[in-house]
């Protein structure tokens, strides 16, 4: 009898070690975002929670803290560097000194598919030294990126229905694209992307720069009837990175299944976005008050002619900053074209 109570605590010891174990390899990663919970991105970065909890046996889980509730978008770089989340969303173009070399991939291209956007922008950063370099100096390991799919136009009143149209419009512009718009006449306002419904509704724009699943989801529809498919470029310099000490702390096994998810991310967040976008196109073509124009393929290349200043301008800041930046941009392009490529043999992953 006394033997069998011996074991009970040996056994009941057994069980409290293991309990112990288990509990110091869980961990619950706080992610900070300056977006709220909706949409198709917060949609797809819930996912990625799901599949990090369940990939991981529950070692890993995810803490959200969104709308900036945490860290304010701009903070985001240095604060989760610093520590002050385990990882989050970071916006390149909030800190241009600080992503010099990130922040090509925000520039336009002919390649506007967002798929191959965002899976040539993984690669490079998880191949191309000097990206993987600038990370790691502001105490980050890249995870994966987002996209905002391609720049649209919608506009109250006259339509642009050429790239001549655009001279003498006010605009609400997106990054550097909105700056391309000014060099071809156009006026810009600062005004925010949740405020182009109101700027559209009183006059003070005739046209925002936007993406086809925003248009829907601020109604701009409403007050603006003109609708053009731009299909130029995209903001791509957009991450989800870890505190690069917390990734350090990481077992082994759990670092492979974080950079696994990471790249399949990529396909899960793309399918979900082109899926909203092919949504709210459907339905604005169905609404008989809208007007869906589309530039010419002559018109589309004036846009990317006009954007080269701004390449030659990155170029420059990126020399400065110790980057080959000609290396740089040719590798970002190899890998565009072969994804581009992949994209019309193969099709996409998920309809494959």
């Amino acid at each position: 009898m006394t033997i069998m109570k011996t074991g009970g605590k040996f056994l009941a010891a057994g069980l409290v070690t293991v309990a112990l174990a288990v509990t110091a390899q869980a961990k619950t990663l706080t992610f900070t975002d300056g977006s709220p919970n909706r949409g198709g991105r917060a949609k797809a970065t819930n996912w990625l929670a799901e599949e990090l909890s369940k990939r991981t046996n529950g070692e890993l889980k995810i803490e959200f803290h969104w709308g900036g509730a945490l860290l304010k978008a701009k903070a985001a770089t240095k604060g989760i560097g610093a520590g002050a989340a385990d990882m989050g969303a970071i916006i390149g173009v909030y800190n241009p000194k600080l992503h010099t070399g990130y922040l090509m991939t925000d520039l336009p291209t002919k390649y506007s598919d967002p798929w191959v956007a965002s899976r040539a922008v993984y690669e490079l950063a998880t191949t191309n030294k000097a990206l993987i370099a600038e990370f790691d100096k502001l105490n980050l390991h890249y995870i994966t990126n987002f996209t905002t799919t391609e720049i649209q136009l919608i506009c109250k009143g006259d339509a642009v229905k050429t790239i001549g149209d655009i001279k003498g419009i006010k605009v609400r512009g997106v990054g550097l694209y909105g700056k391309v718009f000014k060099d071809l006449g156009a006026t810009p306002v600062r005004i925010s992307a949740y405020k182009a419904y109101q700027g559209l509704d009183t006059g003070l724009i005739n046209c925002s720069q936007t993406y086809s699943y925003f248009i829907p989801a601020v109604k701009m529809h409403e007050v603006a009837k003109e609708v053009t498919l731009l299909n130029w470029g995209a903001l791509n310099a957009l991450t989800y990175a870890m505190n690069k000490d917390t990734w350090n702390a990481l077992s082994d096994k759990n670092k492979k299944i974080v950079t696994q998810l990471g790249s399949d991310f990529i396909d899960k967040y793309v399918e979900v976005i082109t899926s909203e976008n092919d949504k709210a196109l459907k339905d604005l073509a169905a609404d008989k008050t809208i007007t869906i124009h589309k530039f010419s393929a002559g018109d589309r290349q004036k846009l990317l002619d006009a954007s080269v200043p701004y390449l030659d301008d990155w170029k420059g800041k990126a020399t400065k900053a110790g980057i080959d930046a000609n290396a740089f941009h040719a590798n970002y392009l190899s890998i565009l074209a072969k994804y581009d490529a992949e994209r019309m043999s193969k099709g996409y992953p998920w309809k494959r």
